[in-house]
């Protein structure tokens, strides 16, 4: 518990304390730009309420794909980039700027300190340790023996977590509401210490939406009676 109070906002950070920052604004890309080249369709024969579908042929296809192509140039042609120049310089004022949130930033923590199923065979070879994670060797064995089989998971009671910054911390069910934020769900691995308890290592794993998401292995080191974050290695990001 010492370990993880210790290093809690060295992993969440304060990002979330601001207002998700607003959306680019919109702007057409010419259909013959590089990166937007109009793909070829491909037609599958499909059967819908009995009817089949024929494929079409190449003419339809290519007379489709012109009158998608004039469409675009006609947008890109009559798009106010005046107005494009103008937003734009508003949302990248707003992005230096960022509104605090005043609302309860939640983040919901799993209530069981887990064994991660992780693969990391060409991480803890003698090179590959030193190569990815790029510490001495004696850190390795903290991660061998955080992976080891014979671990259990045990329980989190994450309210003993005082080390959290302006977030609150509410089970993974936690109802929420409109005064509410909820930005991540977090899962910390149990913590396993070397011999003379002065070196740690363990898990961490964050989930910010369906597609954003991260999970890294925390190294951490005590010095001078204080557990102080040594590196955070990331595994993989979504």
């Amino acid at each position: 518990m010492e370990v993880i109070n210790a290093t809690f906002m060295d992993m969440v950070g304060t990002y979330y304390y601001n207002e998700p920052s607003p959306p680019a604004p919109y702007r057409p890309i010419h259909p013959d730009s590089v990166n937007n080249e109009i793909e070829t369709v491909i037609e599958l024969t499909i059967e819908l309420d009995g009817e089949r579908n024929e494929p079409k042929d190449s003419l339809t296809k290519a007379n489709e794909l012109e009158l998608e192509r004039n469409s675009l140039i006609n947008e890109f042609n009559k798009f106010d980039w005046e107005k494009y120049r103008q937003d734009s310089v508003e949302w990248q004022t707003l992005l230096s700027n960022p509104k605090k949130d005043r609302r309860n930033i939640i983040l919901n923590v799993y209530d069981s300190l887990v064994i991660p199923n992780l693969d990391l065979t060409t991480r803890l070879t003698e090179k590959g340790f030193r190569a990815n994670i790029q510490l001495e060797d004696s850190w390795s064995q903290l991660v061998i023996k955080l992976v080891r089989s014979d671990l259990r998971s045990e329980h989190l009671n994450f309210k003993n977590l005082t080390n959290v910054g302006h977030y609150q911390l509410r089970r993974m069910n936690f109802e929420s509401t409109e005064n509410d934020r909820m930005v991540a769900s977090l899962t910390f691995s149990r913590v396993v210490f070397n011999q003379d308890r002065t070196k740690v290592c363990y898990y961490y794993r964050e989930h910010c939406g369906p597609n954003c998401g991260y999970g890294y292995l925390v190294f951490v080191e005590r010095t001078d009676g204080t557990w102080k974050l040594k590196i955070k290695h990331q595994l993989w990001i979504s």
